[in-house]
């Protein structure tokens, strides 16, 4: 057991969950780093060591609840308290909805909806008996309003957003503060896993630019202990989940533009 507040980070071996990782180490958490890349997850070790906290590496695939229940119990056996539960872990899919087979569908809501409730259900009996802690689900700001090409990611972010708000003010008899972070587009991996990703990249660099994953992890830490219901970076993605919210129709127009610039990249 060991003095130090605790954090529990998905999806920790790369981009917004590395950041978070080492950004609460530097605060002096003790890290449980939590994804299946053994290698990655040893560097991210390194680095929240040399931030002055400590960094446990947890192999765990979010898609398996047991998995996820043993994640959570092994850090209470270890340390005693969560004090912060970051559910990140997640990836991209770059199709049509027409064109996106039901078994990828699956794969996916697989890893980022059931990823988030996995961590949520197995964490949220520790915080109730501690009657303190926060939980942090990662979404995105087209978990807010759809684009084309991302349906069946901004389908499992949508998701994500909905159980964070519903779990939000179940947890606030308990004083556990829930908060859903939607960031816009991040220098992450997200683009990396096919060339029709990589052009699809390319071409929403032309509508927003990158935050690189730091400043969203540094926001993240700095948030816990808050009452702040959700997290939208960006002056273009907050304005972004306005427009989408009081001009469907002209978001529809813009995101048009998005569309056939990508057809035409992608011929």
């Amino acid at each position: 057991m060991t003095g130090r507040r605790v954090a529990i980070v998905t999806g920790a071996s790369s981009g917004i969950g590395m950041a978070t990782a080492e950004a609460l180490a530097r605060k002096g958490y003790a890290v449980a780093l939590a994804a299946r890349r053994l290698e990655r997850l040893e560097e991210v070790a390194r680095r929240c060591r040399d931030a002055g906290g400590e960094g446990r590496i947890f192999i765990t695939d979010v898609a398996d609840p047991a998995q996820v229940e043993a994640l959570v119990a092994g850090v209470v056996e270890e340390f005693g308290r969560v004090d912060v539960m970051v559910n990140n872990a997640g990836y991209g899919v770059f199709a049509r909805v027409h064109e996106t087979p039901p078994e990828q569908m699956r794969a996916i809501f697989q890893v980022n909806f059931f990823g988030v409730f996995h961590g949520c259900r197995a964490v949220a009996p520790v915080m109730i008996r501690q009657r303190s802690g926060h939980i942090f689900n990662v979404s995105s700001v087209i978990g807010k309003r759809g684009t084309p090409f991302h349906g069946a990611y901004c389908a499992t972010k949508f998701a994500v957003c909905g159980l964070t708000e519903a779990m939000r003010v179940e947890m606030k008899p308990y004083g556990v503060h829930v908060t859903a972070v939607c960031p816009a587009l991040t220098e992450t991996e997200f683009f990396d896993r096919s060339w029709r990703a990589r052009k699809a990249g390319s071409s929403f660099r032309r509508f927003k630019g990158l935050t690189p994953a730091p400043v969203v992890g540094r926001k993240i830490a700095a948030t816990v202990g808050k009452p702040v219901p959700e997290l939208v970076f960006t002056a273009g993605g907050k304005l972004l989940v306005l427009l989408a919210a009081l001009w469907p129709g002209g978001v529809d127009a813009m995101m048009k533009l998005y569309h056939d610039d990508l057809v035409k990249r992608l011929k």
